[in-house]
């Protein structure tokens, strides 16, 4: 692998302590495999002496970019890979638990036709230091598990990743929000053939860990705006069912203090509410007012039409056990469906 070119994508923040080892550790893969190789440092405006670090070291193959006006890791990779000017792209994380040492692995699986290419802990010969407690192993799991709808990869939340950077090139509507951008990159770059290249990954010895309740909860996000991307009819229609549901018991509360027609408004309010926010979520752009009024009239048909179905089973289907449930229940999903299609169709 002496004529490939290669970058390695280093987003930091506040990570000065950890920079000198993982370059030297860099120099190493350099001088013994890939003397291509160049590093790119995307610092988040740390403030902590990396600039002068950089400066004093004075390596014509590391290059420091600091974004004074924009913070987070995964922008940060995405302006790497913007910038690099390699044949092939490796991303990881600045704080020593990536080995430098297994790019020479993942470059190999890439020049044999990796579309994707991951440092994995999860496959045969990959680890992971003693000293990580149970909540965060579960926290890894759990993380693995909601990215089973967009790829098998066993290690679908290492930060080490590598890929082509014409496969790059391929993305559309990069949206990525939070720490990992592995996955989105898998999904947006219509990575099929992902190659995991086991790794011993070592627990953080410099700084303090990103691993927060927010970053959890960012990922959360990140799972649904990539659902939406993939599934955009399945994750509308199911999020509108949840919160009619939700309306349900909005509108029997209500009802124990309010009118019947108060009770209506309020639950119709509150669906409309939130299936604006996420049901139909490319919409929001559009009129509120218009959306409101249109969102109540078709409710209110869906909601007559509940009526009479309920009321035609009781009155009619006297051979059905409990058929003013079953009538009710019947009622219920054809209400749902027809309020889905009508505000898909007309309102939002």
């Amino acid at each position: 692998m002496q004529q490939e070119t290669v970058t390695i994508i280093l987003p930091t923040y506040e990570e000065v302590d950890s920079l000198p080892s993982l370059i030297d550790a860099l120099a190493e893969v350099k001088k013994e495999s890939l003397p291509n190789l160049s590093l790119i440092i995307v610092d988040d405006n740390s403030d902590d002496g990396t600039e002068a670090l950089i400066a004093e070291k004075n390596i014509p193959w590391v290059r420091l970019i600091v974004r004074r006006d924009e913070k987070g890791l995964s922008t940060a990779v995405i302006r790497g890979l913007e910038e690099a000017q390699s044949e092939f792209c490796i991303v990881m994380d600045a704080d020593g638990s990536h080995p430098a040492s297994a790019i020479p692995s993942m470059i190999e699986a890439l020049v044999h036709d990796a579309d994707f290419t991951v440092g994995s802990r999860y496959v045969p010969g990959g680890s992971t230091e003693d000293g990580w407690g149970v909540l965060r192993w579960l926290n890894s799991k759990i993380a693995t598990i909601m990215a089973r709808p967009f790829t098998t990869v066993k290690d679908s939340m290492s930060g080490f990743l590598g890929m082509r950077r014409e496969t790059f090139l391929t993305a559309k509507d990069l949206d990525p929000v939070g720490y990992k951008i592995g996955l989105e990159l898998i999904v947006k770059c219509r990575c099929k053939n992902v190659v995991e290249v086991p790794i011993h990954f070592r627990t953080r010895q410099l700084g303090e860990s990103k691993l927060t309740l927010k970053v959890q909860w960012e990922y959360l996000q990140h799972v649904i705006r990539l659902l939406r991307y993939t599934h955009p009819k399945f994750v509308s229609f199911f999020t509108f069912a949840a919160v009619g549901v939700s309306g349900l018991g909005v509108y029997i509360l209500a009802l124990m203090v309010t009118p019947l027609v108060i009770a209506i408004w309020i639950a119709m309010t509150w669906n409309f509410f939130w299936d604006r926010k996420y049901a139909f979520w490319d919409s929001r752009k559009n009129s509120i007012v218009s959306q409101y009024f249109g969102f109540v009239l078709v409710c209110s048909a869906g909601a007559v039409a509940n009526y009479f179905i309920t009321s035609w089973f009781v009155e009619n289907a006297h051979s059905i056990p409990l058929a003013g449930l079953v009538g009710g229940l019947s009622a219920s999903v054809i209400g749902i469906v027809f309020n889905y299609v009508f505000n898909k169709a007309f309102v939002f």
